[in-house]
């Protein structure tokens, strides 16, 4: 009898150790990306969460996909929201760690269009940097806090909105595109280089043809003002359209 109590007093005291170590990983996991999925039902598939209480922060698109459409908003307590349709091939995973937002993108088995919706958090300072390549990307930052803009790859058309300035906005196009089209917010003074050259690059109203790579596009008054623009393209655009918001200068 006590050799049956004790082999049972065993057992009991390794699934004790199993279950406790089981929720152990489960905590870990959690805390770890601050994610939660709601599934690839109804509502499509999004990924919510929270990292932190911080006041500047990266966001970064590894995957390309057809559209992306990123914009701020008021979260409440979440930092972001990522989102795809219910009939898309992709679904969005994203990981936190220091900061950065790592979001990729996974298949479905489906074979609707891959269309993202990023909503960050307006209160946070973002960097954003967009590595994957898309036939659109749609950016609404006029209301963000901006740091470094970034286009790693190719897209098809881009259209970005900033904010007004504080120091130097800086937006670099370094994988190519079909057409971009940027607006900006008041009369802060705007530097566009085209790398990669360009079919046209069109600044405050002007137009500029067969403009070649490396050429710089400089008003008097950019390199002397506190807060300005610099867009840098590196590489090849067809055409780059820069515009204000309000209708110009």
């Amino acid at each position: 009898m006590d050799d049956a109590q004790t082999v049972g007093g065993r057992r009991l005291w390794w699934w004790l150790l199993g279950a406790a170590l089981l929720a152990l990983v489960v905590v870990l996991v959690a805390s770890w990306t601050w994610v939660t999925v709601r599934g690839d039902g109804r509502a499509g598939h999004v990924v919510t969460g929270a990292a932190g209480d911080l006041d500047e922060a990266t966001f970064v698109l590894l995957d390309g996909a057809d559209v992306v459409r990123l914009r701020t908003g008021d979260l409440g307590e979440n930092t972001y929201r990522v989102s795809t349709p219910r009939d898309a091939s992709v679904r969005p995973a994203v990981s936190v760690t220091d900061g950065e937002l790592l979001t990729s993108l996974r298949g479905t088995g489906r074979d609707g269009p891959a269309i993202v919706d990023v909503v960050l958090r307006d209160s946070v300072r973002w960097h954003i940097r967009l590595s994957g390549g898309a036939k659109e990307q749609h950016l609404d930052l006029g209301n963000a806090r901006v740091g470094g803009i970034e286009f790693t790859a190719g897209a098809n058309r881009i259209e970005l909105t900033l904010p007004t300035p504080t120091g130097t906005q800086r937006t670099v196009l370094s994988g190519g595109a079909s057409q971009v089209v940027v607006r900006l917010a008041g009369d802060a003074p705007v530097q566009v280089r085209a790398g990669g050259g360009a079919g046209s690059v069109t600044v405050d109203g002007t137009t500029h043809s067969g403009v070649a790579g490396g050429s710089t596009f400089t008003p008097p008054e950019w390199t002397a003002a506190p807060d300005r623009y610099d867009i840098d393209a590196t590489s090849g655009v067809s055409t780059l359209t820069v515009e204000r918001t309000d209708g110009g200068r």
